[in-house]
């Protein structure tokens, strides 16, 4: 539902090694091959949401009654890093889990990749808009 574009690409690259690394260094899991096929999980995962989910939309109708609110912007990151993030954590949970323990491994992690994700995502969105 997205355009990609060179700066959704990066966003998902930068957000699917972040949202790995730290889940990692939370969970105390080991930096071994797995880091790399769980950051391509998140990636892929992130990349299929984007495709599939309205979440640019859904961003801007939860946030439409703050008009033009110079602050709108950093409530749709936030509602979008969310549903991201809710994602890609449940995702990687199932796939480490198999099912059993998926709630206590996903919640072990979540509200902290939660705020390291929205920070992520505000840092991008400066680092990326256009300069003037």
């Amino acid at each position: 539902m997205c355009e990609f574009n060179r700066n959704v690409i990066i966003q998902d690259l930068v957000l699917a090694i972040v949202i790995n690394t730290s889940a990692t260094i939370i969970d105390g899991a080991p930096f071994d091959h797995t880091w790399y096929t769980f950051t391509c999980v998140a990636l892929a995962t992130n990349v299929i949401g984007q495709l599939v989910l309205p979440t640019g939309a859904v961003a801007r109708a939860l946030t439409g009654w703050a008009g033009e609110a110079s602050w709108r912007v950093y409530a749709q990151i936030f509602i979008e890093n969310l549903i991201f993030v809710t994602i890609i954590s449940l995702t990687e949970a199932f796939v480490h889990t198999g099912g059993p323990g998926l709630v206590e491994a996903w919640l072990n992690s979540y509200v902290w990749l939660v705020i390291i994700g929205y920070v992520t995502s505000v840092a991008l969105f400066h680092a990326l808009k256009p300069r003037n």
